[in-house]
């Protein structure tokens, strides 16, 4: 009995330090659970939505090192961190996933957004600013003004609905004008978005990277200073042709999305202090970017050239939103009147001589991928009863005809148009034999038009009528292949009415040049305003 009594007490004493120890173990477990690493005070417990922050490329890095320094302090600092380019997050306004913050590069695209009712609260005007700058090989050349550089044609941009640096390339000229800009401004931005389409077209669309430009390289790359310091760091054939008028400058705006997370204010707070903190602009430094007052980087980065931080909303916006269409190379039938009043004196010349004048000029500034070709129509130019003469098929300008690069074959007709000047003007014929030639060598790649110059009203008695040529052209018209024709009308002689008519049957446009001097101003209006 005495035996068993003792063993059932060992039992019991056993059975206690089993629980103590147990208990032990428990409260060590509960303690490692909570402080461990990723433990309830880590981040991967915190129990609340982030706020996310939408970044473009150039503040990535500079992001990156806030919220790591943000969240030392306070491993559940609520932040989400985005790189997406600024079309990326416009779209993400209309098609969900918006972000809470926004870090812009510039105020300008949220001046765009606003004027299409998407409304934001800008909370801090610049967290950092980095100058807009051209960069090439040795041998490039450097412009006075911007637009100087885009007439030039050597300025080789990227998309600027991605590339942040492409974009001010192009609204620098409206930034120069301060707000005076010129047709001309309007044409250095056509001709610029014409050149991208081009490259475009044939699938080199991409700006150079800035490690691939050698000494011999003569285009000109839009580049942002953190580009520079970061991407083309080390290249030693690379040289700075930023034109001295100034450098537009990206000033990234700290943007705050309506109805974001809960603690959207409390990171937006955090984060400015952190930008404007002294451990905030020497990673700035580090990342190559300006702290918010523009002051340059000591001893590196672009020349400290006059910044140019105001860009104009309206401008802005008109730009971007024209690019798209404007970039599209054209495909164009062009159509010349060689009646015998096309020889009537003008000052500078014949009208021919001015209309072919105008043509020469547009073929040295449109890209090598644009499609063009020439008919001459004047009644039976083409041989009896028939009023059109091809002199050049639809091709692309770097393309071959008979022998000879297309673009020269082109100008050899032009030349060719001042010695076929007879007869009356066969415009209602022409017209439709042309649409209907336009229409069947359309491509879906390309703007098709066709473009008319008269100097007349139609002569011709046994043509088609008006009414009738306008029920064909209503017949004919195709929205899955659309061709516009555009109506120059050349003197005071033209016929207006006609050509507007006609047009306005194709979705097109008409335009008189009452003066012959003025058909380059009219034919540019014409191709930029689609």
């Amino acid at each position: 009995m005495s035996t068993g009594r003792h063993s059932e007490g060992n039992k019991r004493q056993i059975t206690s330090v089993v629980l103590v120890v147990a208990l032990v173990a428990a409260v060590a477990a509960v303690g490692w659970l909570a402080f461990r690493p990723g433990g309830a005070n880590s981040a991967d417990d915190c129990d609340v939505r982030p706020v996310v922050i939408s970044v473009v490329p150039s503040m990535q890095l500079a992001m990156e090192r806030a919220l790591e320094d943000l969240k030392k302090d306070d491993p559940c600092f609520p932040a989400e961190l985005r790189t997406e380019s600024p079309a990326a997050v416009e779209d993400s306004f209309f098609n969900g996933g918006r972000p809470d913050l926004w870090v812009a590069d510039t105020g300008a695209r949220v001046d765009r957004l606003a004027s299409i009712g998407v409304n934001t609260t800008t909370l801090t005007p610049s967290l950092a600013v980095t100058p807009i700058g051209l960069v090439g090989g040795k041998n490039g050349v450097k412009h006075p003004t911007w637009i100087e550089a885009l007439e030039s044609g050597s300025i080789r941009l990227g998309d600027p609905e991605v590339d942040s640096a492409s974009a001010m390339a192009l609204v620098a000229p409206h930034m120069e004008a301060k707000g005076d800009a010129t047709e001309r401004t309007q044409a250095a931005v056509v001709n610029a978005a014409q050149a991208y389409g081009g490259r475009a077209v044939k699938g080199k669309a991409e700006k150079t990277a800035l490690k691939e430009v050698g000494a011999t390289y003569t285009e000109l790359l839009p580049v942002t200073e953190q580009e520079l310091l970061t991407q083309g760091n080390g290249n030693a054939s690379l040289a700075e042709f930023t034109p001295g008028s100034g450098a537009p400058a990206l000033t990234f705006p700290l943007v705050k999305s309506n109805g974001g997370a809960p603690d959207t204010d409390l990171v937006a707070s955090k984060l400015r202090d952190w930008f404007a903190s002294q451990n905030g602009r020497v990673v700035l430094a580090e990342a190559g970017l300006r702290p918010a007052d523009g002051s340059p980087l000591a001893g590196r980065g672009m020349e400290d050239d006059k910044l140019m931080t105001e860009v104009p909303p309206i401008q802005f916006n008109q730009v971007l939103g024209q690019f798209g269409m404007l970039s599209v190379p054209s495909s164009m039938l062009v159509v010349f009147d060689v009646s015998g009043s096309m020889d009537f004196p003008s000052p500078g010349g014949t009208r021919m001589d001015l209309a072919a004048g105008a043509a020469d000029t547009a073929l040295g500034v449109l890209p090598d991928t644009s499609r063009i070709g020439i008919w001459a129509f004047s009644i039976d130019q083409g041989g009896p009863g028939q009023d059109w003469r091809e002199l050049a098929p639809m091709r692309p300008l770097d393309s071959t005809t008979k022998g000879m690069n297309h673009t020269q074959y082109l100008r050899k007709q032009l030349d060719l148009l001042k010695t076929l000047t007879e007869g009356g003007t066969g415009l209602y014929d022409t017209t439709l034999e042309a649409y209907k030639k336009a229409v069947e060598n359309y491509d879906r790649n390309y703007y098709n038009a066709l473009v008319i110059m008269a100097d007349g009203a139609n002569d011709d008695p046994g043509s088609i009528s008006r009414s009738k040529l306008l029920a064909e052209l209503e017949k004919m018209k195709d929205p899955n292949r659309p061709v516009r024709v555009i109506g120059i009308g050349i003197s005071e002689d033209a016929d207006m009415a006609a050509l507007e008519d006609i047009a306005k049957a194709t979705g097109g446009t008409a335009y008189q040049a009452k003066d012959p001097r003025d058909i380059l101003d009219v034919l540019a209006h014409a191709v930029s305003s689609r």
